[in-house]
């Protein structure tokens, strides 16, 4: 029998052969475990990806439909053009009359320019409510940036005084983009 020299070829085959062959096998097996932490991973950020494309598309629809209120012109005089006519058409079919109206300089304001102009105007309380209430809620984004309302005092009133009229200065700006048109 080969005792001694079967035991140390079987030593040897197993230093040779299983035992690099074991240890690749654990190699394997944790690079394994690495990669499917790493596409667990990539995965999620797939989701993500996919979650975020939305939102901008989202995004970009809400803010076509924004832009969609900005006043319109190739330049600020033009866009100022289009708020005096809002601004008329509103007076005209509320009955207030307009004592002055001056366009104020525009102001830029990241991607949009502020066009701001300047009315005064005679108008009752209610004129003036309904007024603030269309300027507000027209389909155009118009903002009132400055109110300044100067009651006058009447010590008696008579039949026909029943709504006092009021002096009104207000800035209406409309925004427009940079460059448009």
């Amino acid at each position: 029998m080969l005792g001694g020299a079967g035991f140390v070829l079987v030593m040897l085959a197993y230093l040779l052969v299983i035992s690099p062959l074991l240890g690749l096998k654990d190699n394997w097996a944790q690079e394994l475990d690495q990669k499917t932490v790493q596409l667990r991973k990539y995965e999620a950020l797939e989701k993500d990806r996919q979650a975020v494309f939305r939102a901008h598309d989202n995004m970009q629809k809400t803010l076509a439909r924004v832009e969609g209120q900005l006043l319109t012109g190739t330049n600020p005089a033009v866009a100022s053009a289009d708020l005096q006519e809002i601004l008329k058409t509103l007076t005209r079919n509320l009955g207030v009359q307009v004592t002055s109206t001056k366009v104020l300089p525009p102001q830029e304001s990241g991607a949009y320019l502020e066009v701001p102009i300047e009315v005064q105007m005679t108008c009752t309380i209610d004129q003036l409510v309904s007024m603030l209430y269309r300027l507000e809620h027209h389909e155009k984004l118009l903002l009132i940036t400055e109110l300044d309302i100067n009651a006058p005092r009447v010590r008696r009133r008579t039949a026909q005084q029943n709504e006092s009229t009021l002096r009104a200065h207000l800035v209406v700006e409309g925004l427009m983009k940079k460059g448009s048109g």
